[in-house]
């Protein structure tokens, strides 16, 4: 259970959506790192209300029955949003910050980035392949293996950290290096709030958009992994699974 974020959700979902006409991805603005994803608009947003009720169950608390959905922004984007890439700079994540809600950002991170590892390390099959997720992607080839899911998203960090600026590498642990990244950004917010914007290869990013990605890029790939532990346990690898995501319970209810 998380308890260090306010969640003001009243009875409207705020959703940006972005597209390049192939497909579409979307975050939920008051949900830092939750989204939806649909090869048409109405697809994707037909998913917002169960991506809610697993998000706060993730956080620990509960939802409303229903909530209205409002888009309040979109996004005509050269990423590849079907195969999940983003390029996106949502407008909630412009401008000044206050030091209260960044500092609970920051702390979401950190747990996103520490259920992300418990998943890893609860999973008892890590090279086991699933041949459904055998494709190639925009960046390489598809991760098949929980191992190499892993491995991506602990990269995947130094990225981030490199859209602002950041080229040093000192941890190879996840762990680590997720702490690494937070003091970094807490330290740009000290001297800059959060009212420098970066470019890198034409993308526009914020420290807000880099610890929304953070938590957004454990959420896409955690679900992965929970698909590939739904399929073990489909075909008799696996008995029992492990998920403080709640993914899989989604996908069997």
């Amino acid at each position: 259970m998380f308890s260090g974020i306010k969640i003001n959700l009243r009875d409207t979902i705020s959703v940006a959506l972005e597209t390049n006409g192939k497909g579409y991805l979307g975050f939920i603005v008051e949900l830092p790192g939750a989204f939806i994803r649909g090869m048409i608009e109405h697809q994707a947003l037909a998913k917002v209300q169960k991506e809610v009720d697993v998000y706060l169950k993730w956080l620990g608390t509960k939802s409303q029955c229903d909530y209205k959905i409002k888009t309040v922004q979109r996004h005509e984007s050269e990423a590849v949003v079907e195969d999940g890439d983003t390029a996106i700079l949502l407008q909630a994540d412009k401008g000044e910050v206050g030091k209260e809600e960044f500092r609970e950002l920051v702390d979401l991170a950190r747990y996103s980035g520490q259920t992300f590892v418990q998943l890893y390390e609860n999973t008892q099959h890590k090279e086991w392949v699933d041949e459904s997720r055998i494709r190639k992607t925009f960046y390489g080839d598809n991760p098949a293996t929980i191992q190499r899911i892993f491995e991506h998203v602990k990269n995947c960090q130094y990225y981030y950290l490199s859209a602002i600026g950041i080229t040093e590498e000192p941890e190879e642990d996840f762990t680590l290096l997720r702490e690494f990244a937070l003091k970094k950004l807490k330290a740009l917010f000290s001297e800059y709030n959060n009212l420098q914007i970066f470019e890198e290869e034409g993308e526009l990013w914020t420290l807000k958009k880099v610890l929304r990605r953070f938590i957004w890029h454990d959420r896409i790939h955690a679900k992965a992994i929970a698909r590939i532990l739904a399929r073990q346990r489909q075909l008799g690898v696996i008995d029992t699974y492990n998920d403080p995501f709640w993914f899989l319970e989604a996908y069997s209810g």
